[in-house]
């Protein structure tokens, strides 16, 4: 008996079995997380990998929307082309005409106008039979109406984009069949569901979803760097542009203060450095600015020293800048000065090319009137800001419209009327002179193409010839 009853085993405690369930307890919360980690980064990873697949998908789109972009607007500028060839009536000379020959109906169009463009406009075209009656004239004596070679300016009436051909180029379905053109409308479930109601009002080209956005703008309507290493007479027209752009009491603050080298290099020095950039010898070269002979003389120094301050020295390159942002290397060029000069700026169009006068831009039009103003004896005035705003509003307003251009007869006579010496070799023979224009070639176009999140853009610049020009310029960001 006594020894049945030490085999008997001893019944478990409760302590024990609490013990027993909560290892097992334990044992499923690990799995379970583990399981649940393992499942979230599984989730975690299919979503990466759709996300760059989706990306990459829109990239491309992107890139083919703005290169869609490209090609319209080289198709458009071939079209440019041909309408700069074509003559057209001289509105401005048609108009001066009109109010010259009928003073009652052009004080009528300044008293209605007032102080605005069309009083501005009535006085500048119909004020008396003296200055103002060649203002716009052309080639006429007395401002008839004649025919000029200012043209249309269709780059920049055309917005080229993917809305305006929207309906050209039908949205495909799935099935291949054409789908119905999309209208501006709300859906209904854009409350309850945003995300698809922003996908089905997304603007679609062909059967793409995206869109893309041109910029043209006219390269020649900038300052040619490469011109400096030009023939005496074109290098003694864009030195004087340089000088007295950089020269200007606007911009004598980003020469007061010393660059990353600890360098404070003068205006007249920048223009000295890009022209040793681009110049064939080793020779650092100085400026003549008397107006008599080469506007650049051979001295004595090394070009190159001054890049020998630099923490990684190297050379000039003695060959014209391939771009815009080879500028950077010269001596004497840092951030802020192109961050004040780069629209200015140009190294894409021809040798020939001449400064256009068809521009928006204030500084370069005042180049422009300087340009054609003989500079001896130099006239007092041009040093007064107010009287240079003066001559731009004047230039602005007899433009008519922003699509039309203004030849290079009108703007000089506009600029003669203000009593401005203006060189006689413009109005004798406005189409062999070297200083400015009204036609471009050459033309930078910036499209940028949207697809999702995703967006690419691509910069040309495109030198007009009997196709649809020659790219000399491409980026792609």
């Amino acid at each position: 008996m006594r020894a049945r009853r030490l085999a008997r085993p001893k019944p478990s405690s409760p302590r024990s079995r609490k013990t027993e369930r909560g290892v097992a307890l334990l044992l499923v919360l690990v799995g379970i997380a583990v399981l649940s980690l393992v499942a979230n980064e599984v989730r975690y990873n299919s979503m990466v990998e759709l996300r760059l697949a989706t990306n990459q998908r829109d990239e491309l789109r992107a890139h083919y929307l703005a290169r869609s972009g490209i090609g319209m607007s080289r198709l458009m500028l071939r079209f440019q082309k041909q309408i700069d060839q074509m003559p057209i009536p001289n509105f401005s000379g048609m108009l001066q005409g009109i109010l010259g020959s009928n003073p009652a109906l052009a004080g009528l169009l300044g008293g209605a106008g007032g102080a605005g463009g069309l009083g501005a406009l009535a006085g500048a075209l119909g004020g008396g039979a003296g200055g103002a009656a060649g203002l716009l004239g052309g080639a006429g004596a007395a401002g008839a109406p004649g025919m000029s070679t200012a043209s249309i300016q269709l780059w920049r009436m055309a917005k080229i984009d993917c809305h305006m051909l929207e309906g050209m180029v039908p949205e495909v379905t799935d099935k291949g069949g054409l789908a119905p053109m999309a209208k501006n409308k709300k859906f209904e479930f854009d409350d309850e569901n945003p995300e698809l109601g922003k996908e089905m009002q997304a603007k679609k080209f062909g059967s793409f979803t995206g869109c893309f956005d041109t910029v043209i703008t006219d390269e020649e309507e900038r300052i040619n760097l490469n011109k400096l290493d030009g023939t005496q007479l074109v290098a003694a027209v864009v030195v004087s542009q340089l000088v007295t752009t950089l020269n200007d009491k606007r911009y004598e603050f980003l020469f007061e203060k010393e660059d990353a080298n600890r360098l404070k290099i003068p205006a007249n020095e920048v223009i000295i450095g890009m022209k040793d950039w681009i110049d064939e010898d080793e020779t650092g070269s100085s400026l003549n600015l008397t107006g008599q002979g080469d506007p650049f003389l051979r001295g004595f120094s090394d070009e190159n020293g001054g890049y020998s301050n630099y923490e990684t020295r190297y050379r000039a390159k003695n060959a014209r800048f391939d771009s815009l942002d080879e500028v950077f290397l010269v001596h004497g060029v840092n951030d802020r000065f192109m961050a004040a000069f780069k629209d200015k700026f140009t190294v894409y169009p021809d040798m020939n090319a001449r400064l256009n006068i068809n521009t928006d831009d204030p500084v370069m039009l005042e180049i422009a009137i300087r340009s054609i103003v003989n500079p001896i004896p130099a006239d007092p005035r041009l040093a007064d800001p107010i009287f240079i705003d003066t001559v731009i509003k004047r230039i602005r307003a007899a433009r008519l419209f922003a699509m039309f251009g203004m030849s290079v007869v009108d703007f000089a006579n506009i600029v003669a009327s203000t009593g401005l010496a203006v060189n006689p070799t413009i109005l004798n023979n406005p189409q062999n002179q070297r200083f400015i224009g009204d036609k471009s070639n050459t033309y930078r176009i910036a499209v940028t193409g949207s697809a999702g999140d995703v967006t690419r853009t691509i910069t040309a610049i495109v030198r007009l010839d009997d196709g649809l020009g020659r790219l000399v310029y491409w980026r792609e960001e």
